[in-house]
């Protein structure tokens, strides 16, 4: 019988996971009660941080890399909420023009989490729309801010 044996090297996910729990201190709350009473979103969750995959995919932690390996590349679609226009957003791949767009929070709930669950097929309002998905990185600003400080203090909701 054959035995199996881990692989001396980490993976990107298990490197993450390492690194997440050796910078651990006291959290702190970026939004409180995001996902119900008592349930906050910590400053630490924002960012490609909570998406692994993502960042496996890319081979990277660079917010440009796996912003390009994800949605320029592959042409993934994009849904996040950036607490500071206390706002959620998406970056819709499948139409064309590509569209950014404002989601709209479909459910009611007092909670911020719980009121819009990040699909980008929902109609929202569009900023924005870019012919190819290389004007992405540079077109969007949000308040002025480059898309790479908006994600970087972004909750990344979802990419598929």
């Amino acid at each position: 019988m054959e035995q199996v044996t881990e692989s001396p090297f980490p993976s990107a996910a298990e490197l993450w996971e390492r690194y997440v729990e050796k910078t651990k201190g006291p959290r702190e709350i970026c939004v409180a009660d995001f996902w119900g009473k008592g349930d906050h979103l910590y400053k630490d969750e924002l960012g490609w941080g909570c998406c692994p995959a993502e960042m496996v995919e890319a081979e990277s932690f660079e917010c440009k890399k796996i912003f390009y390996s994800n949605i320029v590349a592959i042409g993934w679609s994009l849904s996040f909420y950036y607490p500071e226009t206390d706002t959620f957003y998406a970056i819709d791949n499948e139409l064309y023009p590509i569209v950014f767009k404002r989601l709209p929070k479909t459910h009611r709930s007092k909670y911020r989490g719980l009121q819009c669950n990040g699909n980008f097929h929902h109609r929202g309002w569009p900023l924005q729309r870019f012919k190819s998905r290389d004007e992405l990185w540079d077109g969007i600003k949000i308040n002025g801010m480059s898309l790479e400080y908006v994600l970087n203090h972004s909750y990344i909701m979802e990419v598929r």
